[in-house]
């Protein structure tokens, strides 16, 4: 018997945030991946891989995704850089300590 090979962790946050914001974008309207990918003429694993942060779309088909999704490209992107400050700050909420300069402290 076979073993299942590991899924790929991307490890780039803007790859991530793209396809985390894919996501968001696509459940919000209420789609599943395969009537994205549909939409847009794409494979539906394209549109898995992208939300997987495994693939880096081309502008392009990023904006066949908004377009399908009836969205500007603007809103996509402004959310793109909003996902990544968050997960910029997350560090400390999850109980990381914090960076303080020296002799100051944490609070």
């Amino acid at each position: 018997m076979q073993r299942r090979q590991k899924q790929i962790q991307p490890t780039d946050l803007k790859m991530r945030a793209i396809g985390a914001v894919v996501r968001e974008f696509r459940k919000r309207a209420g789609h599943s991946q395969e009537r994205l990918s549909g939409d847009c003429g794409f494979d539906r694993t394209y549109i898995s891989r992208v939300e997987r942060g495994i693939i880096n779309p081309t502008v392009g088909r990023l904006w066949q995704i908004a377009d399908a999704l009836k969205t500007p490209l603007s809103q996509l992107t402004k959310r793109m850089e909003l996902w990544i400050a968050d997960q910029v700050r997350l560090p400390s909420r999850r109980g990381d300590t914090k960076q303080t300069r020296r002799g100051s402290s944490p609070i």
